[in-house]
Formats: C-alpha cells, structure tokens, sequence
C-alpha cells in the first residue's frame, strides 16, 4: 500500500480490510460506503448508466457497521434496508422548498446517514440536514458529497482522529483540513487516490481553518 501525509492528514492507497487492521484505533468515522445500489448518472433527461464498481450489494457497509462500534456518520440509501443504529440523519439534497421528494422512494432526492455518537439522537430519524447536492459542482466521483455537508458532519464529531476507510475523491479529507481535524483516509482506486491527495494538498494550501 502507498501512505501519503498531507499537513494533518494520512492517506492509504489500498483496500481498507487490509489497512485498517494495521492502524492504531480511531476516534470517529465518517463515511460513504458502498451500500447496495446501482448508481447511474443522468444529463439532459437521460441516465447515461454510469455504474460505481462494487456498489452492488451491502457487504462493505455491514462489515464496516459491525467491525467499528465508535462514533460514526455512515451514508446510506431509502432504497435498501436499513441497518440496526440508533439514529438516521436525513440529507435533503434538493433545492428545500419542502420534503415532497420523500413521497417518492424509488427516486429519492435524499439519503441517510447512520448517526452513533454524534450529536443526532433518537431511535427513529432525529433530524435533517438540508444541503444542496448541486453545491460545488464539477464533481471528481459519481457520489461525491458537498463539502459543507461533510463539516457539517465533522463539526458535530467529538474530539479526535476522523476516519474515511472509502475515501473516493477526498470531500471528508477536505472537510478535516478545512476544520482542523486529523485525518485517515483509505482509497483502493488508484484514480480517486491521486484526486483526494490533490484537492486536500489544495484545501491545506489555501489554509481556511473554521475551528
């Protein structure tokens, strides 16, 4: 595996089942997973069928749910079954004249977070979250999330080391250095790898600390 450290972050090239037993324990997890669904993208009215490798099924989301039992933001989908946790964060991604997407569960313009230790409490869905997916446009990965999303799920962890063991492009990495916060990232794609080490180079260059 490669391991890269950017100012505060620590970043592995490499699957994270065979990455995270080599690490010391973390603090807090914050993460978006495969989870179950075929991802397609659609422009101009049409879904041109792009799919996310491995997004098929929820083996990565489960063992990760079972092997971490600290603090942690997991994404989600409404589209498949929802996992034993003790609160769902609801992201609304459109534009938030209202929640009437949720009528309508076979295209959602929302996903769950599975919330542990995070300020969100509650054994049913505890609160929303309304940032809009078209924020930051220009995305480097298929799912890639806002980045005031992700310091908004940053800002809410308690003290210490966060954790992205699916870290794509790098948005949670960016977060981090935009707040302050240690970070591990862990990417087994080597294209979103090289992409997270540039845009969290970049987040620590222009150095916009909210601590």
């Amino acid at each position: 595996m490669d391991k890269v450290q950017i100012g505060r972050a620590t970043l592995y090239h490499g699957d994270c089942r065979e990455v995270l037993p080599t690490l010391e324990r973390v603090d807090v997890v914050v993460t978006d997973p495969p989870y179950g669904c075929s991802a397609t993208i659609g422009r101009g009215g049409r879904v041109d069928g792009v799919t996310i490798a491995g997004d098929t099924d929820t083996v990565l989301r489960d063992w990760l749910l079972t092997a971490y039992d600290g603090p942690s933001a997991i994404f989600g989908s409404p589209r498949i079954h929802r996992p034993p946790c003790k609160a769902v964060l609801i992201w609304s991604k459109g534009d938030h004249t209202g929640m009437g997407d949720l009528r309508f569960p076979w295209k959602p313009d929302y996903e769950e977070i599975y919330i542990k230790g995070l300020g969100w409490s509650g054994p049913r869905t505890s609160s929303v979250l309304r940032v809009n997916a078209r924020i930051n446009s220009g995305r480097a990965h298929l799912t890639e999330k806002p980045v005031a999303l992700m310091e908004e799920l940053v800002r809410k962890a308690p003290p210490g080391t966060i954790l992205d063991p699916f870290m794509g492009s790098g948005t949670t990495g960016v977060a981090c250095a935009n707040l302050g916060r240690p970070f591990i990232g862990i990417e087994k794609e080597r294209r979103y790898f090289d992409i997270a080490c540039e845009r969290i180079s970049a987040a620590y260059s222009q150095g916009r600390l909210f601590v």
